[in-house]
């Protein structure tokens, strides 16, 4: 995984702040745990020590994990549906009552 530009230069330093997390909520904590690691180790021991810290960001930035798993339980139910072991109105759960929020 490459944590720098290929070339730099004055342009790569003026547009480096373009793109982050930091406006949203979700990821910006741990866009700033992960920077601040990697300020403090270097990009090329920072990559060994703060391995935990990138995996959680990249995980919440791309939801990796969370989409395959999307993926599984969704296949799971159409191979059920294949199979007869749903029928028409049982096909997904119940949506909870109007008034249970």
């Amino acid at each position: 995984m490459s944590l720098g530009p290929f070339f730099r230069s004055p342009f790569t330093d003026l547009t480096a702040s373009l793109v982050n997390f930091q406006q949203y909520e979700k990821c910006g904590e741990l866009e700033m745990a992960s920077i601040d690691c990697l300020e403090a180790y270097g990009t090329v021991l920072g990559a060994k020590k703060c391995a935990n810290i990138l995996e959680d960001f990249q995980e919440c930035a791309f939801m990796n994990k969370q989409i395959a798993r999307f993926r599984a339980m969704r296949l799971e139910r159409i191979k059920q549906g294949w199979s007869g072991e749903r029928k028409g109105d049982e096909y997904y759960a119940k949506p909870p009552r109007v008034d249970a929020f």
